[in-house]
């Protein structure tokens, strides 16, 4: 699907969609590729998720490992920024600092690494490319 497909209808049409393609995709065994910023829909919609961040996966996970907790600190910080049903949840939204690299830079480390509070040397350098239980992280420092 083509990036964002439900993200400028209404919150009500937009349920009603997402419920119709989880039906299609139960009743004919169908599989999406579903490209968005909208971490609720995600929650609704997805199996499996991947984390990219300047066009690089850092995080893949079945959905509920993504949720309880990431473990790349891109997913965290993405995560932090998602509304909370409850009022009174305590929310931590984590606020990014340092520079945004370009897209074009072919940098050889972790895109990430200039914003990354736990960034070191070793992730300017080169690109980690873990794997866990439940999710395959490119971070040397997860959390």
């Amino acid at each position: 699907m083509g990036d964002e497909p439900v993200s400028a209808l209404d919150v009500s049409i937009q349920s009603q969609i997402l419920n119709l393609l989880v039906w299609l995709q139960d009743r004919m065994g169908l599989s999406y590729l579903f490209i968005t910023h909208d971490l609720s829909v995600v929650r609704h919609f997805c199996d499996e998720v991947i984390v990219m961040y300047l066009g690089r996966a850092v995080e893949r996970a079945r959905k509920e490992g993504l949720f309880a907790p990431p473990r790349h600190p891109y997913a965290k910080a993405l995560l932090s920024t998602t509304p909370k049903a409850d009022p009174e949840a305590k929310r931590e939204r984590i606020q990014l600092q340092g520079e945004l690299p370009s897209p074009m830079d072919d940098l050889p480390g972790c895109a990430f690494a200039p914003c990354c509070w736990l960034a070191s040397e070793t992730c300017r350098k080169a690109r980690s490319e873990q794997q866990g239980e439940t999710s395959q992280v490119a971070c040397f420092h997860t959390l």
